[in-house]
């Protein structure tokens, strides 16, 4: 009787019951294109959001304590809980200072079996709640999405206590999560797709601090589809290729402007190792050609797992120090100048 009242709510919960959202490519298509001025992927994030919560209308999101600085506030989805201005039909939870707690409440969410849920913190806080990644990932809860900002040693004078430099690579490595790192707001437009359109396991959503500048000499539809495929060519050869340059996230903007002479170099934006792993082998043989073994990768973070792909890293194996962003970056190499020195050096 209810469902015969209340057709078109009896048709968003069977859809949320059965996880049923309209498919990748369709998402981003009808979300609008992010724009061309520099800017930090939290705050892409934010913009992202909106539209995703509407394309899905069982995606929930929290925090632990940190909505103004990880900026995945739902505009107008109201506030879980009871009292002051909360309702049960809040679609932002509080979670307080509890990471661990968190990350428990987002699996019980997700074995539920109605809602998505996404929570958010500082990505150096994430092994407060490593191990409900772990269980997600081990569960395959594609349900549950984790938006961790502030991602790198770019995060500044908090110091080498909030700045990660091997967390990243310590989330790659647990089987079944997929880590997203974009490099500029389209990427990030893909990253938030794939976070809800992905059946087999959680993701995890890698996000900076500071202003990146955009890549706009790609059309935005291509940063996003090449994006949702893990790595793609952010800058093609204009002559015979003889160089690779590997980057991801806020590293991607100095791989760009260390190739912009090189006439022989391809830039490849690798934002999720694990999507990339999951492509056909053709299509990685598109971007990683076998031919070319001169390869160089750059992430501001420790350099262990690049060398799957390129046999010279710049990274940054060490803890940070703290100073300006800005400052931090340069001083541990993450430059296009420096990229450029290194490259120098290869034969």
């Amino acid at each position: 009787a209810w469902k015969e009242a209340n057709p078109e709510k009896a048709a968003e919960l069977e859809a949320a019951v059965n996880d049923d959202v309209m498919p990748a490519e369709e998402m981003m298509k009808v979300i609008p294109e992010m724009g061309t001025d520099a800017e930090a992927t939290r705050v892409s994030g934010f913009k992202v959001i909106q539209e995703i919560a509407k394309a899905v209308p069982n995606y929930i999101s929290g925090s632990a304590d940190l909505h103004g600085s990880t900026r995945n506030y739902i505009n107008d989805g109201g506030n879980f809980g009871a009292g002051f201005d909360k309702s049960y039909a809040g679609k932002n939870l509080y979670f307080g200072i509890r990471e661990h707690a968190m990350g428990a409440i987002l699996n019980g969410i997700a074995y539920h079996g109605i809602f998505k849920a996404s929570g958010s913190t500082f990505l150096v806080f994430v092994d407060y709640f490593r191990p409900t990644i772990r269980v997600a990932s081990l569960a395959e809860l594609n349900r549950v999405s984790y938006i961790l900002t502030h991602d790198s040693i770019g995060v500044g004078e908090d110091g080498p206590t909030h700045q990660p430099v091997e967390t990243v690579s310590g989330l790659r490595v647990i089987p079944n999560l997929d880590v997203f790192r974009p490099s500029d707001a389209e990427e990030t437009v893909a990253a938030y797709v794939s976070s809800v359109t992905r059946k087999e396991g959680p993701t995890a959503l890698i996000l900076s601090r500071q202003n990146l500048a955009q890549n706009n000499d790609v059309p935005a539809h291509e940063r996003r589809e090449g994006a949702l495929k893990g790595a793609y060519i952010a800058k093609k050869e204009t002559a015979d290729l003889d160089l690779i340059i590997i980057a991801t996230g806020s590293e991607v903007q100095h791989a760009l402007a260390a190739a912009k002479d090189m006439p022989g170099a391809r830039v490849v934006s690798m934002p999720c190792m694990e999507l990339y792993e999951r492509q056909s082998d053709d299509y990685k043989e598109s971007v990683l050609p076998s031919t070319c073994t001169k390869r160089i990768a750059m992430e501001a973070g420790v350099s262990a797992p690049w060398y799957k792909y390129a046999s010279k890293v710049v990274g940054v194996d060490r803890f940070g120090f703290s100073a300006p962003g800005d400052i931090v970056m340069k001083e541990l190499g993450m430059s296009a100048e420096n990229l450029a020195s290194e490259i120098a050096t290869m034969n």
